[in-house]
């Protein structure tokens, strides 16, 4: 299934089946979008674009607050689905993604009405100027599997907050909580087509997205390689483009460090989010004199007995 123009459309691609990675289990099977599905999507936000725009700051502002409180109403079936789609922990999803997700949408209301404009240098007495910020138009983004719902977040809010509205391209694999943030979005109050999310996979849905004529401005979270080509895309039809790609995070133990939590802290940081993380620590840089100390400390295993650490045990 797919969202836009305020409700739920089935695709016209391939047919595609869900696994919960964690299980290997069949979740559910849908049909992805293809170009004539990103046309519709694209032009349901370019229809919703100009009466979006002409919203106050703090009309956009009250939308978000009231989506807010939507996304928490659905906090417990946001943090199941989330997980099951994933494989991450039901505990991260509960304690992280979904209230992450909830506390940006707050966020992004106060920051609604923070769109101030700059003063500029001004080298004639007769005039003076200032920087201001309009919005752009419609936006079409690109979210990675890794966090689903939060990067979700993270491409829509700050572009309606703004007085875009927004295409979102989901991974084919983890369509699930961002078309419940869609939903969600019009039970608030958003006005069909200024937020719509399709499913599918790169080279057909995302180029698609990309290329189209309509859409001012592409955000992509990924790789570098598929970075690459998104900005090669979009320079040809003189468009805009905001990247985050890649990610090779060290992890640095001065000679002054605390051994036992940096060994803890190293653990936990290529692990979070079953270490599917771009700031995932993915080597460590140690001081020599720690080396040893921190290696060991890392490669200790626990001692567990019916799943309480046992007594007298090293953690």
């Amino acid at each position: 299934m797919h969202y836009w123009n305020g409700s739920y459309h089935e695709g016209s691609g391939r047919p595609f089946t869900l696994v919960n990675p964690a299980t290997g289990e069949t979740t559910g099977e849908y049909t992805l979008a293809n170009a004539a599905d990103v046309n519709e999507a694209v032009a349901s936000a370019k229809a919703a674009y100009p009466a979006f725009k002409a919203l106050t700051p703090g009309e956009r502002a009250e939308l978000m607050l009231g989506l807010a409180t939507q996304l928490e109403a659905r906090a417990d079936e946001l943090a199941e689905l989330e997980s099951m789609q994933t494989g991450k922990s039901i505990r991260l999803a509960k304690e992280f993604d979904v209230p992450g997700s909830i506390d940006n949408a707050k966020f992004f209301a106060g920051a609604a009405r923070q769109l101030t404009g700059l003063a500029a240098g001004t080298y004639w007495e007769k005039s003076t100027s200032m920087t201001r910020r309009e919005p752009l138009g419609v936006v079409g983004s690109i979210a990675p599997w890794n966090y689903p719902l939060q990067m979700a977040a993270w491409k829509i809010f700050p572009a309606v907050a703004a007085g875009n509205t927004i295409v979102l391209k989901t991974s084919e694999m983890t369509p699930g909580t961002s078309l419940i943030l869609a939903e969600a979005a019009t039970a608030a109050g958003f006005a069909p087509g200024v937020i719509n999310v399709i499913a599918g996979d790169g080279l057909e849905a995302g180029e698609a997205l990309v290329t189209h004529p309509d859409v001012v401005m592409s955000s992509f979270t990924g790789s570098t390689k598929v970075g690459r080509r998104i900005m090669e895309l979009a320079a040809a039809k003189g468009s805009r483009v905001h990247l985050e790609l890649g990610g090779k995070a060290p992890f640095v133990v001065f000679d002054d460090a605390d051994i036992e939590a940096a060994a803890r802290g190293a653990v936990a940081g290529s692990l979070i989010n079953s270490g599917q993380d771009c700031t995932a620590a993915t080597r460590a840089i140690v001081a020599r004199e720690h080396f040893t100390a921190f290696t060991d400390r890392v490669h200790r295993p626990r001692h567990r007995t019916h799943g309480r650490r046992a007594r007298g045990q090293p953690d």
